[in-house]
């Protein structure tokens, strides 16, 4: 099962009731998308979601900057995300941390520190993204107003593509940002080892999958 915003009502919670009143198989897992704020509102809830079956969550982290994280509207902060990472990891739940970079204000020396936050930040897991004007949201209707969009091959609108530059990056160069920070994060020679031998049962499978498959190796080189 997933569920694409876990939210920090009590409609959780009672998913949680019901699936551990019915008494499922072992085998449910489930996969939710979460902000970090509301992971760590629902800290006294996590252990009973992890018995529940929960036990991978995609965290919005986003950013390290507290004035990029203002203009993404996310009303966190850094300190949200610390608290989430260490909560999932002390409930035995796979924290999968979602970075973007980007941002119109982003700088060589911005992007540099979020990578910094990254590692220290130490998710199981990490995906890095490109801040993407997708049709119909504002910062599209704002970034075409102003003449910032560079390309508009709908196919490259996947988050991964630079389809803008920044006030100091060019287009290019925010691409070249993103491979660095898959670099830096799956690069380490340390981490590999830490994921292949996690405590965490899932992050643990999918660290011997993704070795195997030799997607940590591209990870960790990419160009």
């Amino acid at each position: 099962m997933t569920d694409d915003n876990l939210g920090g009502d009590t409609r959780v919670d009672d998913l949680a009731d019901e699936l551990i009143k019915r008494k499922l198989p072992d085998d449910l897992t489930w996969f939710v998308q979460a902000r970090c704020d509301d992971i760590v509102r629902k800290k006294e809830t996590l252990p009973k979601l992890r018995k529940a079956g929960l036990n991978w969550v995609l965290l919005g982290v986003e950013n390290s900057e507290p004035s990029i994280l203002e203009s993404f509207n996310k009303n966190v902060t850094p300190n949200d995300a610390k608290e989430a990472v260490r909560l999932l990891k002390e409930n035995d739940i796979l924290a999968h941390a979602m970075f973007i970079i980007g941002n119109r204000k982003d700088t060589a020396k911005s992007i540099s520190t979020l990578r910094e936050f990254a590692n220290e930040l130490d998710p199981d897991f990490a995906i890095f993204a490109i801040l993407t004007p997708f049709p119909g949201n504002e910062i599209f209707d704002e970034a075409k107003r102003s003449g910032w969009i560079e390309d508009y091959n709908w196919s490259h609108y996947d988050m991964v593509h630079a389809i803008m530059p920044t006030e100091t990056l060019s287009r290019r160069r925010v691409q070249e940002e993103l491979y660095e920070c898959y670099r830096s994060f799956y690069g380490s020679w340390s981490r590999r080892l830490q994921g292949i031998f996690s405590s965490n049962e899932m992050a643990r499978r999918l660290f011997w999958h993704m070795t195997g498959k030799g997607i940590i190796r591209r990870l960790g080189a990419l160009v």
